[in-house]
């Protein structure tokens, strides 16, 4: 009898011991938030809609990040919902946001050209005329030349690209002021 209460009490402690221990380890989820990366994230009760900062502090259940502003703002872990840790300037996003850019501004300006180049041509009256461009081919012009200048400056400048981290899913027991709490963290 003794020992069938003794191989109980073992057997509990062991699975409180494993769920405690998987409950740590559940928080250490979320690895990339170090001090000195930038992020982004989602955690209501905490924050108003997403907050782009940078992590200042790391501690095993919650990151101190800080803004612009330079005010630290303590999130525990549990409360991020989506997270996204910056990778840097990706130059060909920025090449293909400066292409979107320089396309749209190049044809505007090639508009104008082209109707400033054809109201030249009316002052030449019987003389030959300079102009040996079609008002077409100076539309045909400024886009071209607005898309490559686009392209250019944004392949220089760079987009800074996200990555969106995975938060898992999980309910474990974790020691708290009153006992054991019991830990789901479902993302949605």
């Amino acid at each position: 009898m003794l020992y069938r209460a003794l191989h109980s009490i073992v057997a509990v402690a062991g699975g409180l011991a494993l769920a405690i221990a998987r409950a740590d380890a559940q928080l250490a989820y979320l690895v990339e938030l170090q001090p000195g990366t930038r992020v982004r994230v989602q955690a209501p009760g905490i924050v108003t809609g997403q907050l782009e900062a940078t992590v200042i502090a790391r501690a095993r259940d919650t990151v101190t990040l800080t803004t612009s502003r330079d005010v630290p703002i303590l999130v525990p872990l549990a409360a991020i919902k989506s997270a996204e840790v910056s990778r840097g300037p990706s130059h060909r996003d920025g090449a293909v946001k400066g292409l979107a850019w320089g396309t749209g501004a190049g044809l505007v300006v090639g508009l104008l050209s082209a109707v400033i180049y054809d109201a030249r041509s009316d002052e030449c009256g019987a003389e030959p005329c300079e102009n040996d461009l079609s008002p077409g081919e100076v539309v045909a012009g400024g886009f071209l030349t607005g898309a490559a200048l686009g392209a250019g400056i944004g392949a220089i400048m760079g987009e800074e690209r996200w990555e969106h981290l995975t938060i898992p899913t999980y309910v474990a027991l974790r020691p708290s002021r009153a006992g054991l709490a019991l830990v789901v963290a479902v993302p949605f």
